[in-house]
């Protein structure tokens, strides 16, 4: 049936031949020795291809479109990709890595990643082909996570997400496998009291073009995703093309896009991989769309140099950086509204960041490979608040600066049945945050961390894996600290079943607003004392495939033995503001169903769960989350084009969140619609598309606060009605 449906799909699709080409090489996985006569089999078909004396195969001529690959060689587990999108005029280059299988005689598949929409139980991938398929990303790996049913959004003008009832602060981000700072435009967007987040923003800086397969862990995660208690993003740069320079232009409603990629010199494996965006939101402001009276602006740039060296050796180079602002200027006494129309804000971030890593292939089935990455992020934010246009009331100005330098060393060893991971993170954290006019704060905090880990697989049949593993945690601040990880896990298949169980003790380094719950505070309660966040999560799944539709269940509960609190409370004369340490823990069950067709997809489920600390409930506390979306192609074929015409509808549902007087809000819902035409010529791909964010401009609550203006608690609400036009031309 799955080669009937390739079938149909290029039947459908047929058309002029225009140079797509699938080209790659296969290696050993750890060795990096090259396999020579390793048999390519492209979407099921009998006529295939093998492997050439340097690795080398390809595929020429292709139809634009989805496509699936595997490979076999003796000795080695099956491989199987799936999501292979090969556009117009364009190469598609894979570099695979087959892992040895435990018994040369059984055949062995292993599924590299599944269809596009399918995500693996506790991991949500991230994909170029994803994120341009579903409605209201705006091509950013954050958004597109609220796929899931166990990721909530937090306030729908910003990407900062929750996973199953933990603070989105407690989430970290990971660049090519080691910590990077926020790497978000406009941390503050969206946030109470327009104080910048820790880990969101309004949009990602690194564009979805940049990235290779990529993944966000909600789930089981082993000893070398150390340092995390909640999710953890693991973003991974894609080499670029190492052939013909290949390019791309998009314009929408909120900027510009520019990528290009190919080979730094013709006939070598060497590429490069460059993204540049400028966006804004006048256009935006023209069609009605309210983003408070703030003029809001931000630019990146982004590259990955890839360079093989000698005895199989490799080295990327990379980098990323972004500027983003906003400026609200104060309106005259008599149009004063609200208490936020008596200041003038002026709002300016600066991200950056540059890395190598450097991997080198050894014999008798070992690899080393070397990681380092030096990220900052600063953030100015001037207020001045007028009595009237003259006089002023107060001034509140910070600077806040955090930056990180990462280092990764991991050595790799296959051993018949087993698999050895040893290696060893070092990172070093060095946080400014000043605040200068009414108020006056000072602090400066630098903490070092080094964390070996082991990690061991075993496999003794091709139905059950046993993972195991250990982190030990040496933090040097003002003192020295010690703390230690241990996790375990078992999987096994029975036919289309899979089941799994797992359990461990996970560490985090608090950091600035690493807190458990929003420091809804004054800015001194942002800072914070050294030590870890400690917790103990424990996960049972199962996951089954009945008629193409994939089934996947799973209960969870994490346990914070002692976090960070921050309470705030509004007796008739004042606020307080109390800390204290608590235990706290978040337990329920997900359900998720899965399916697609070479046309048709659909995603769906929900998750029901509970987050308290003392019997009380945290603010994320959203007691449940559903989301689904749908979406399906159709083509349309004329002499010297191909037509496709996608479309993609996504909806979600979810618990009102707790504010910090424990007044709930009301639930939070919306309809995103995405529709897309694109016209497939010789060389180039013309697309049209439209995203509509909350389709039926329903008004969601984001907050409450109180106004000095209007003397009373005031509600601040989420967007509403968001369409976003965007013309993209691949060439």
């Amino acid at each position: 049936m799955r080669a009937l449906g390739a079938a149909v799909l290029v039947l459908l699709c047929t058309t002029l031949i225009y140079g797509q080409n699938i080209e790659g090489k296969v290696t050993d996985q750890i060795s990096g020795e090259v396999l020579i006569g390793a048999a390519i089999e492209l979407n099921h078909q009998t006529k295939g291809s093998i492997t050439t004396e340097k690795g080398l195969f390809q595929f020429q001529n292709l139809v634009p479109g989805l496509y699936e690959i595997q490979v076999s060689y003796l000795g080695y587990e099956r491989y199987i990709e799936k999501n292979i999108w090969v556009k117009t005029g364009k190469t598609v280059y894979l570099n695979i890595q087959l892992a040895r299988s435990n018994n040369e005689m059984d055949e062995v598949v292993v599924t590299a990643n599944t269809e596009p929409l399918r995500d693996e139980i506790g991991n949500i991938s991230i994909t170029e082909e994803k994120i341009n398929r579903y409605a209201a990303t705006y091509y950013d790996p954050a958004r597109l996570v609220l796929s899931s049913p166990d990721v909530m959004v937090t306030n729908d003008q910003n990407n900062q997400i929750s996973v199953r009832g933990l603070s989105p602060e407690l989430n970290v981000w990971r660049l090519e496998g080691v910590e990077i700072v926020n790497p978000n435009h406009l941390s503050n967007a969206g946030t109470f009291n327009d104080q910048p987040a820790a880990t969101g923003g309004g949009v990602n800086i690194l564009s979805a073009q940049m990235l290779d397969r990529s993944q966000f862990h909600i789930g089981a995660m082993d000893n070398s995703n150390n340092n995390a208690v909640a999710g953890l993003f693991d973003m991974d740069f894609r080499d670029g093309y190492a052939g013909d320079h290949q390019f791309t232009a998009q314009a929408s409603l909120i900027g510009l896009d520019f990528s290009a990629e190919g080979s730094l010199k013709k006939g070598s494996q060497a590429s490069y991989l460059a993204n540049y965006r400028y966006s804004f939101t006048g256009l935006l402001g023209l069609m009605g769309v309210d983003f408070g009276g703030e003029v809001i602006g931000f630019q990146d740039l982004s590259f990955n140099v890839h360079l093989p060296l000698k005895n199989k050796a490799s080295l990327n180079v990379f980098a990323l950086g972004g500027l983003s602002s906003n400026e609200f200027k104060a309106k005259s006494p008599a149009d004063v509204e609200i208490e936020k129309d008596k200041s003038d804000i002026s709002y300016r971030e600066k991200m950056g960041g540059i890395g190598g890593k450097y991997n080198l292939p050894l014999s008798n089935g070992y690899s080393i490979q070397l990681t380092s990455l030096f990220s900052s992020n600063s953030q100015t934010r001037n207020q001045t608040t007028f009595r009237d246009l003259v006089n002023v009331e107060n001034r509140y100005n910070t600077e806040n600066q955090v930056a990180i330098w990462s280092n990764r060393v991991e050595v790799k060893r296959n051993l018949g049945h087993n698999t050895f991971q040893l290696g060893s993170n070092f990172n070093h954290y060095d946080h400014q945050y000043q605040s200068t006019g009414t108020q006056v704060i000072d602090f400066s905090n630098q903490q070092s961390l080094l964390a070996p880990y082991l990690l061991w697989e075993y496999q003794p049949t091709t139905i059950l894996s046993i993972t195991a593993g250990g982190t030990y945690y040496l933090l040097n601040a003002n003192s020295t600290m010690y703390n230690y990880d241990y996790r375990a896990a078992v999987s096994y298949k029975l036919g289309m079943m899979k089941m799994s169980v797992s359990a461990g003790k996970y560490s985090q380094v608090k950091q600035a607003y690493s807190n458990f719950t929003p420091r809804q505070a004054e800015a001194q309660y942002n800072l914070y004392t050294n030590g870890f966040i400690e917790s103990y999560r424990y996960l049972a799944s199962t996951e089954t495939t009945i008629k193409k539709v994939n089934i996947q269940v799973e209960g969870f509960y994490y346990y914070f033995p002692s976090v960070s609190v921050i309470k705030r409370m509004t007796p008739p004369d004042h606020i307080i503001y109390t800390d204290k340490q608590s235990q706290a823990q978040t337990s329920g069950v997900s359900l998720r169903l899965q399916g697609m067709t070479p046309l048709f997809y659909y995603d769906m489920g929900g998750s029901l769960f509970n987050s308290t600390y003392e019997g009380e409930d945290l603010p994320y506390n959203l007691g449940h989350s559903f989301s689904a979306s749908v979406g399906e192609k159709w083509f349309f074929n004329r002499e010297g084009e191909n037509r496709v015409l996608s479309a993609n509808l996504k909806g979600m549902y979810q618990g009102g969140m707790y504010q910090p007087e424990n007044d709930r809000l009301s639930p939070y819902g919306r309809i995103d619609i995405r529709i897309s035409w694109a016209k497939n010529k010789k060389n180039t791909v013309r697309t049209w598309s439209l995203d509509i964010q909350n389709l039926t401009n329903r008004q969601n609550e984001a907050f409450q606060y109180y106004d000095s203006v209007t003397g009373q608690i005031e509600m601040n609400y989420q967007l509403g009605l968001l369409p976003i036009l965007t013309y993209r031309i691949e060439f």
